[in-house]
């Protein structure tokens, strides 16, 4: 089976979209990793993981946690701390590395931020050329349906 990059565009809040994304995925009983950019972008997403959604609770730490190997999602900004995964969220300005035998890379879209856009669009270009099979949810469209 091909690995899959997942990408969602027009998302008007990529934080709120990022933790009820996780959400699902952990639902679905996947193994989940966040990969960020730094210590501090992976705090701040853990902070944001006890607070959205509201009357929710994902399960989650850091990927150096204690608990890391008995926790379905894991955040950190060291890939090697997140694998194996079967669905990594890309939370960083790179592309995931695609010889790691990720089984699905999310990434998210802003609508409004034209540069990520772009970073997005060549990202898109890498997954491909790795021979990730890639697949687009319109958020837009999501939203109204939900709506």
């Amino acid at each position: 089976m091909k690995p899959l990059a997942s990408f969602y565009f027009n998302v008007s809040n990529r934080e709120q979209a990022l933790c009820q994304l996780v959400g699902k995925a952990v639902k679905r009983k996947l193994a989940t990793g966040i990969v960020t950019d730094s210590e501090t972008a992976s705090r701040v997403i853990d902070r944001l993981l006890w607070e959205v959604p509201p009357t929710g609770f994902v399960p989650h730490c850091l990927g150096d946690d204690a608990l890391a190997s008995q926790t379905p999602a894991l955040i950190d900004h060291r890939l090697e701390l997140l694998l194996p995964r079967e669905v990594v969220f890309n939370w960083t300005a790179h592309v995931v590395p695609t010889d790691r035998g990720i089984a699905r890379i999310v990434e998210i879209v802003p609508r409004d931020d034209m540069d990520l856009r772009e970073v997005a669009r060549q990202r898109l270009a890498l997954y491909k050329r790795a021979g990730y099979e890639v697949e687009f949810t319109d958020m837009d469209k999501q939203g109204r349906a939900n709506g």
